[in-house]
C-alpha cells in the first residue's frame, strides 16, 4: 500500500506495472481490494493505480465537503500522470463519468460498469431494497446493513445466497462493513458536474459500457441509456453475472476490457 496527501486527506492506493496508465475506481460496496482478481492480468500490460476513495478501505472520511472526481484527478497529478484510462464500477462508474466530463483532458478511455446516474427514476423494487438498508441502519445493526447490501448488489434480484461462493460474499461483506465504520455525517461527498446525465453527449473519450445480465434491472436500463447517449460508446452485457463483474467473473471481465483497450 502507498499513501499520498490528496486535497488534505491521506489517500491509500496501490500502483504496479508499467506502460500506459489505468485508474481503477471501486464500487460503493467495496474498496480497492475488489480488483484483486484482475490485478495481475492488468498490471502485466499497464501501469495500474487503484485507490480507496474517502471513507472506504484505508482512506479516512474527515469532516467537510469534497468531490470524488477532484480527488482522483489530484492523485493523477501527484503521480505525474497527464492522461489515463479510467475504469469505474457502480458508484465508481459514476465518479468516472464525472471525471471525464470535468477533466476531459485527463481521460483518454473510459470503462463504465454497472453505474448509477443522476435523475433516474428508480423502480419500486430498488426503493424497497434501500428501505431495508435504512431500517437496518436505524436499528444500529451495521452487520446487517452490510449483508443487506450483499444481498441487493452481489446476489441481485434473481439469485439466493447459495448461488455464489461463500468466500466471495464474505469478501464483499467485509469491504462494505469497513466502509460503514468510516461513516461521518459531517463529510459531504459531491460531484464536479451538477448533472452527469445532462452532459453525456459531451464525452469524447473512447467508452465501453458494461453491465451484468443478472444485475438489478434499473442498472441494465441505465447501462443501455449510457451506451446510447455517450457518443460512439460500445456496450457489453456479461452473461450470468450480477453487479460486480470484476469479482464474479474476473477472467471474462479482463478479456472484454483488455480487448477494448487494445482496439480503441
Amino acid at each position: 500500500m502507498s499513501t499520498g496527501n490528496i486535497n488534505g486527506v491521506v489517500y491509500a492506493y496501490d500502483e504496479a506495472g508499467s506502460g500506459s496508465p489505468l485508474l481503477l475506481i471501486h464500487a460503493g460496496i467495496a474498496d480497492r481490494r475488489m480488483w484483486d482478481d484482475i490485478w495481475s492480468a492488468f498490471t502485466a500490460r499497464y501501469r495500474v493505480i487503484r485507490l480507496d476513495l474517502r471513507g472506504f478501505g484505508d482512506t479516512p472520511l474527515p469532516d467537510g465537503p469534497f468531490v470524488y472526481a477532484d480527488d482522483a484527478a489530484e492523485l493523477l497529478k501527484v503521480l505525474g500522470i497527464d492522461r489515463t484510462t479510467v475504469i469505474g464500477v457502480s458508484m465508481g462508474g459514476q465518479v468516472a463519468i464525472d471525471m471525464v466530463i470535468a477533466y476531459p483532458e485527463l481521460v483518454e478511455k473510459l470503462v463504465v460498469v454497472a453505474a448509477g446516474i443522476d435523475g433516474w427514476e428508480y423502480s419500486d423494487a430498488m426503493k424497497a431494497a434501500w428501505d431495508l438498508e435504512e431500517a437496518a441502519w436505524e436499528s444500529g445493526d451495521l452487520d446487517e446493513v452490510a449483508w443487506v447490501n450483499v444481498r441487493t448488489w452481489l446476489d441481485g434480484p434473481t439469485r439466493g445466497p447459495e448461488a455464489l461462493p461463500v468466500d466471495l460474499r464474505q469478501r464483499v461483506w467485509e469491504m462494505q462493513r469497513k466502509a460503514l465504520d468510516h461513516d461521518n455525517d459531517d463529510a459531504r461527498g459531491g460531484w464536479a458536474t451538477v448533472s452527469r446525465r445532462g452532459r453525456l453527449a459531451t464525452i469524447n473519450a473512447a467508452t465501453l459500457v458494461m453491465v451484468g445480465e443478472l444485475d438489478q434491472p434499473d442498472f441494465g436500463e441505465i447501462a443501455r441509456m449510457l451506451a446510447a447517449e455517450i457518443p460512439g460508446a460500445l456496450f457489453e452485457e456479461v452473461p450470468g453475472v450480477g453487479h460486480m463483474p470484476p469479482m464474479e467473473a474476473p477472467t471474462e471481465f479482463s478479456r472484454i476490457v483488455l480487448n477494448f483497450l487494445a482496439r480503441s
